[in-house]
């Protein structure tokens, strides 16, 4: 009896103990959650605040990035504006300094150009020098007399009524018949053409390749028949090539059919004497003609012109009252 009263005051015990640490458990834990409900809620809110700094540093980021390629582009923008100024900036340049050298050159050769004036030879220079400082020229009396004694003029060619009876021996009586003449000049932008047609076929020209600016035909009403065929690059020349032709006109001979045609472009450059040549075979022309505009003529010599056309494709056409024999054989252009 009195051992089985122990063991049940032993288990009482045992079970009051277990019942006791359980109690400090439990108040231990009540205690405790309140401060674990407030770590999890920080814990909670700082992963929060770490999720919205994350995405507003990188929208921050996104909008950084679009606004350096929007500069970018704006800059690119007005680097091609300002090029695309500078280009026309720099065309105006050119073509004021273009019309200012065509100015230049125009005035100097109406400084240097004196129509008629008579020409002093080196030797009359050197005699009268001599004369004036008083020593005797060096060149032999009879040479004196000789330049002193005028020459007898050259005789112009003249036509077959002026010479009278020795018109057929020295030139031939044209070809009875008729020849339809057609010119054709169109500019760089309207076809790039200066071709010359005799009965419908086309005058062979060979030599100057290209032929750009002016393309003189010159035929010989008395032997009836194409004498020259020259071009004149007064776009690329205009200074040597005005010269040039002005001084071929001048010596053509009186009732020559000269057949006129610009090509590509040159009529801009003419100046004042090849514009003087041009009224001397009947041209109407009064100042230069445009960029790159065609030009046609049908000229005589010391006449008038019997067709005249200009425009961006032009053709000027006339009947001679003569049979023209038509080139076998490619006329030079030089």
């Amino acid at each position: 009896m009195a051992c089985g009263s122990r063991c049940r005051q032993l288990a009482r015990e045992s079970a009051a103990g277990c019942m006791s640490r359980l109690l400090c458990i439990c108040v231990l834990a009540c205690s405790l959650r309140p401060y674990c409900d407030i770590r999890h809620r920080e814990s909670r809110e700082s992963r929060s605040f770490t999720d919205l700094s994350g995405a507003a540093l990188g929208g921050r980021r996104v909008s950084h990035s679009r606004l350096v390629a929007r500069a970018a582009v704006q800059e690119v923008a007005a680097a091609a504006q300002a090029r695309q100024e500078l280009q026309e900036e720099t065309q105006q340049l050119r073509q004021s300094l273009h019309s200012l050298v065509s100015e230049l050159r125009l005035l100097r050769e109406e400084l240097e150009w004196e129509p008629g004036a008579p020409s002093v030879s080196t030797e009359e220079a050197s005699t009268s020098d001599a004369g004036s400082s008083g020593s005797p020229a060096r060149s032999p009396a009879p040479a004196r007399e000789q330049a002193a004694r005028p020459e007898p003029p050259a005789s112009p060619v003249s036509t077959p009524a002026q010479r009278g009876g020795d018109a057929t021996v020295a030139r031939k009586k044209p070809p009875a018949g008729k020849t339809a003449v057609k010119v054709v000049s169109a500019g760089g932008d309207a076809g790039n053409i200066a071709d010359f047609f005799l009965d419908d076929q086309k005058v062979p020209i060979g030599g100057m390749a290209g032929r750009r600016g002016v393309n003189v035909v010159v035929i010989d009403p008395y032997d009836a028949q194409v004498i020259s065929a020259k071009a004149y690059d007064v776009w690329g020349n205009a200074l040597d090539e005005n010269r040039r032709f002005a001084k071929d006109i001048r010596a053509l001979e009186e009732d020559y059919i000269v057949l006129v045609a610009v090509k590509d472009s040159g009529g801009e450059n003419l100046d004042r004497e090849s514009l003087h040549a041009l009224e001397s075979i009947g041209s109407t022309l009064e100042s230069r003609l445009e960029f790159r505009q065609g030009y046609a003529l049908i000229g005589r010599k010391d006449g008038e012109a019997m067709s005249e056309r200009k425009g961006p494709m032009v053709m000027a056409e006339v009947t001679l009252p003569f049979a023209v024999r038509s080139p076998q054989s490619p006329v030079r252009a030089r």
